[in-house]
């Protein structure tokens, strides 16, 4: 499950963000800074530096004014000039001339020679540079008259310094506007002066008593805008000719009042919806941390043991499978080392025993001697293994499906086997492991509510991704998957710990801790140690499932070198001694049977999966398919001047 959440966590978010790396070139505006003079006749004049951050090679960038207030607005170019922003001061800077437009630079080409043009028809100022993998510093000189509309009681200035046409997000964007107020007036008493900012609501807007109206934008996204609007007196127009286009009759200023109000209300409205949605977003993510904490405390949380002893010296529990016992030390874990201490077992209550021999192999006309293992039923075997499913399902694997008819069976014929009968040797296999979850099951081992619970909380941690992505993507909205990511990562983590043992298996697994402890340290303890052959026999058996083994069997010769002796301890010590059959293609480089078989059954496995994966096609293909700003006017009557622009 955690898996698999990953690898939906890695697929949305390298779709998200990794999906630029595609194109071949791009560009970005880091900067913009505007200082625009209002003219006492009416006109506008702007010095405009935007920064280009080109990313691949480009021959053009472009401003376009494709919305001005009236037709008698002329726009006319006065300098322009580049600068590579990383050169020295002086270097690489220059003023561009310029050059007669030609029609079909509209769509590509350009003068031979780094240049500016104008477009007169569509407005449009072209400079033309070789640029490529740089940024470059682009100020543009220019002024557009009658610009600022004249009414009976004000003039207006409405401009849209950043138009919605730029195809990129600009960044930090600084801008000035300077009003023409008389000598001696302040513009900030008794309301001379009013101005008001559209666009970002991250915007900010002021202004001083010399009527410098100052706006600061974090960004604009590619297709937004940034505007300011500003009215103040019509006397401090003082060379506007009554016959300028720009004059108008009637006035203006409660309705410029009246509409400001309005977007004002819908500005704070959007600010309330927006701290709103963070607001939601958060109480929603504190609300999923807090829930998440309490369902591990009261589901999750491991249980204390009551036995706090350092040594158990018996068998964790009387009538539990050794397998069983394994499961419950790898928290429910498969592993084909629980066939082997099965095996192991079934020798311990005399129902198999191990030998040594040896058999020939004809190999093209030849006989060779292969040394191996075989596994020999015992008499009487069926009132052993009485009761034990495990055990049951273990001897009837070995002796009706690998060698039926037959009372022993050496380790290469289960790899034979394997190798004959894939499909089913993997059955037989997968299917005494589902007899061992069963039997794990019936012990209540494990508490289904924390695993169900950990379900859910991986279930509710990838929605919540995957809606906040979408958002992030969707809306251009990073609050919810910044919200959200809190509350998505304690899921994560609280999950990996939500699965726990029951009561029972909290005491099982501290004797288990105990007995491996003593089967370790038995040797250099100061106490009498058992003599019962059987008992040792029964705690190699859990020392091979614990992970102690070869300490044990060492221990256990240094100590009571009697035991190891007793022929009755030869069933399970079979499985642990080196031997000397070492030429066999699974014991050649092993010590005992216990390696042996498990290398058997590794490469079983491999060449039974191998075979049903080429019989089911499944081969590798290489065809690879696989004081804020409102909303403002923007495009319905909103600020004039602004277009856009662009770089090819």
């Amino acid at each position: 499950m955690l898996l698999f959440a990953a690898c939906v966590a890695a697929f949305l978010i390298s779709g998200a963000f990794g999906a630029s790396s595609a194109y071949a070139k791009s560009y970005t505006c880091p900067s913009v800074e505007i200082d625009a003079t209002v003219q006492p006749d009416g006109s506008l004049s702007v010095s405009e530096t935007r920064t280009f951050d080109f990313d691949g090679s480009f021959s053009a960038v472009w401003w376009s004014f494709d919305s001005m207030p009236s037709d008698e607005c002329d726009l006319s170019v006065s300098s322009v000039e580049m600068k590579l922003e990383d050169a020295s001061a002086g270097e690489g800077a220059g003023a561009l001339p310029e050059v007669e437009f030609q029609r079909e630079w509209r769509d590509a080409g350009g003068p031979d020679e780094p240049a500016y043009s104008v477009d007169a028809a569509r407005n449009t100022v072209y400079v033309f540079a070789p640029m490529a993998d740089e940024r470059i510093d682009v100020e543009l000189t220019y002024t557009i008259t009658n610009f600022v509309q004249v009414y009976d009681d004000v003039a207006e200035l409405y401009w849209q310094y950043v138009g919605h046409g730029w195809s990129v997000e600009s960044s930090h964007i600084v801008a000035t506007v300077h009003i023409p107020v008389p000598s001696g007036v302040d513009a900030t008493a008794d309301n001379v002066l009013r101005a008001w900012g559209h666009g970002p609501l991250d915007g900010t807007l002021s202004f001083d008593a010399s009527g410098t109206v100052s706006m600061t934008v974090p960004s604009v996204e590619a297709g937004g805008y940034a505007e300011v609007r500003a009215v103040f007196p019509r006397s401090w127009m003082t060379a506007l000719s009554s016959a300028s286009p720009a004059v108008h009759t009637g006035d203006r200023l409660e309705s410029v009042i009246d509409d400001e109000e309005r977007l004002a209300k819908q500005a704070n409205a959007e600010r309330i919806k927006s701290l709103s949605l963070v607001v939601v977003c958060l109480v929603v993510s504190l609300a999923v941390i807090v829930w998440a904490l309490a369902m591990f405390f009261r589901y999750g949380k491991e249980h204390k043991p009551q036995f706090n002893e350092e040594y158990w010296r018996d068998v964790p529990e009387k009538g539990m499978h050794p397998a069983v016992v394994g499961r419950l030390w790898r928290w429910n874990s498969k592993s084909k080392n629980d066939f082997i201490a099965t095996l192991m077992h079934l020798s311990s209550i005399g129902a198999i025993r191990l030998d040594a021999g040896s058999y020939e192999v004809r190999d093209g006309g030849r006989s060779q001697v292969t040394n191996d293992y075989y596994i020999t039923r015992l008499p009487g075997w069926r009132e052993k293994v009485a009761g034990s499913k495990l055990d049951e399902r273990a001897m009837r694997f070995l002796f009706e499906k690998v060698a039926p008819g037959s009372g022993a069976l050496w380790f290469g014929t289960i790899a034979q086997y394997g190798k004959d009968h894939p499909t089913a040797f993997m059955n037989e296999m997968e299917g005494w492991q589902g007899v061992l979850t069963a039997e794990t099951n019936k012990c209540d081992l494990f508490e289904a509510k924390g695993m169900h619970y950990q379900g859910v909380m991986v279930t509710i941690a990838v929605i919540g991704l995957v809606a906040g992505v979408i958002a992030a993507m969707e809306l251009d909205n990073f609050v919810p998957l910044i919200a959200a990511a809190p509350a998505i990562v304690v899921l994560f983590v609280i999950s990996a710990v939500m699965p726990r043992r029951s009561e029972r298996a909290v005491e099982l697994h501290a004797k288990c801790e105990a007995l491996r402890r003593w089967l370790k340290d038995f040797s250099a303890l100061d106490e009498r140690l058992p003599t019962d052959v059987k008992v040792w026999g029964e705690m190699m058996v859990y020392a091979y499932v614990l992970g102690v083994a070869d300490e044990a069997i060492k221990a256990l010769r240094a100590r009571i070198p009697e035991v190891v002796e007793d022929p009755e301890f030869v069933p399970v010590y079979y499985w642990m001694m080196p031997h000397y059959y070492g030429a066999h293609a699974y014991a050649s480089a092993l010590n005992n049977p216990i390696d042996a078989f498990s290398v058997m059954q590794d490469n079983t496995i491999a060449t039974a999966k191998a075979a049903i994966s080429a019989a089911s096609g499944n081969f590798s293909s290489g065809g690879g398919f696989g004081g804020g700003f409102s909303g403002g006017g923007g495009f319905s009557g909103g600020g004039f001047g602004g277009g856009g622009g662009g770089a090819r």
